[in-house]
């Protein structure tokens, strides 16, 4: 298959794929319709790039399945989370969960969701996260509760741990999980001009490869990488764990946030704006920090360059601020920005596009069970 464009777009990603059955060969879900079931694909089954997977399921379905989770909601009360990944930001090991509040702060009593691991390891222990950039979405139905799409940059691996819903932990045995094939996020191709290469940052992409395709959304999202020093879009597939890799993706431009230079050094995060991502790009050396919107994103898909919000040129390095996490903090549909200190202290910033400039809310230093962060 060659590369995506948003003008010439591959077979429709989209499209319902087979019918889902657990080892015995029973069927449990139908790609048609993700929001019936919550089901996982076994962990390590390939997917090609027609949808079809490879090896058996572990299947557990739901007669009247959940309303579709808010963007970033973990514990199910449509508030965004804060989820910050420990061995860093004062926290020890682990995937660390503070609910938000209405007031776009956080409950800064944290609880560790990884506690049992990512499946990386077994048995398994919160030491698996260490290293790992972690992501909210709707990776397994495209709807029903966020998931955890776990990616180790060191190996190009990840791993997706089904949510919830509730906060509690989550679970890396087979059934709540499913690995994601390693070529989502390697060049196998050199498609990016250095085969081998793997993405240095990852963040959800929403519906954006849909919506510049005229596709009809599906939910599964996509994923926003940074590759050899370029930014790509990579749909997802209508089945859990699936995208259809990074040799068929979707380049969205080698110009770097500042007009000059690549993406080599940045780092990504973003948050929806119905259903499509809003994006902040932070240079993890400078802290200069910069905002696309989601019109911008589409217009680069389309090949249309653009001039990103210009926020900081300093101050958001990942040295004092080595977790960065959109979030609309305040439901104005304009994404906002939370940051974790090096010393665990989370700051609630709130973004005026207008003026381009990020307010404080009041620091808050981030508990763990047997003492603060």
């Amino acid at each position: 298959m060659t590369s995506a464009h948003a003008d010439t777009a591959p077979d429709d990603p989209t499209r319902p794929g087979p019918v889902i059955t657990d080892a015995s060969g029973s069927a449990c879900g139908d790609e048609a319709s993700p929001a019936s079931y919550r089901t996982g694909t076994a962990a390590g089954s390939p997917v090609s790039a027609d949808g079809a997977v490879d090896g058996g399921t572990a299947c557990r379905s739901f007669a009247d399945p959940s309303p579709t989770a808010a963007d970033g909601d973990l514990t199910g009360d449509d508030l965004p989370d804060l989820a910050v990944v420990g061995a860093q930001a004062g926290l020890p090991s682990g995937l660390w969960l503070a609910r938000g509040t209405a007031d776009g702060q956080i409950d800064p009593v944290v609880t560790d969701v990884g506690e049992q691991g990512t499946g990386a390891a077994s048995p398994g222990s919160p030491s698996d996260w260490d290293g790992i950039q972690a992501i909210t979405g709707h990776f397994q139905t495209g709807a029903d509760f966020n998931d955890v799409l776990a990616y180790r940059p060191a190996t190009g691996t990840g791993t997706i741990l089904f949510g919830n819903g509730d906060g509690s932990a989550l679970s890396p045995y087979s059934g709540h999980e499913v690995n994601v094939n390693s070529l989502v996020f390697t060049d196998s191709s050199g498609v990016t001009g250095a085969p081998g290469s793997k993405a240095t940052s990852i963040a959800g992409g929403g519906d954006l490869y849909r919506t510049v395709n005229d596709m009809p959304r599906a939910g599964f999202p996509d994923l926003l990488m940074v590759v050899n020093g370029q930014l790509w879009d990579e749909p997802g597939m209508m089945t859990a764990g699936a995208f259809i890799g990074l040799d068929n993706a979707l380049p969205l431009t080698g110009t770097g946030p500042t007009g000059t230079g690549d993406w080599t050094g940045w780092s990504l995060t973003s948050s929806l704006v119905d259903g499509l991502p809003a994006l902040f790009a932070r240079n993890e050396a400078t802290g200069a920090l910069y905002y696309y919107t989601p019109q911008q994103l589409q217009d680069l898909a389309y090949g249309t360059p653009v001039t990103p919000l210009h926020l900081a040129d300093s101050g958001y390095d990942s040295a004092a601020l080595p977790v960065l996490q959109a979030a609309d903090l305040n439901s104005d549909g304009t994404p906002d920005l939370r940051t974790v200190s090096a010393t665990g202290v989370s700051t609630a910033w709130i973004l005026d596009p207008a003026t381009g400039t990020l307010t404080a809310r009041p620091a808050q230093s981030l508990d763990i069970p047997d003492g603060t962060a």
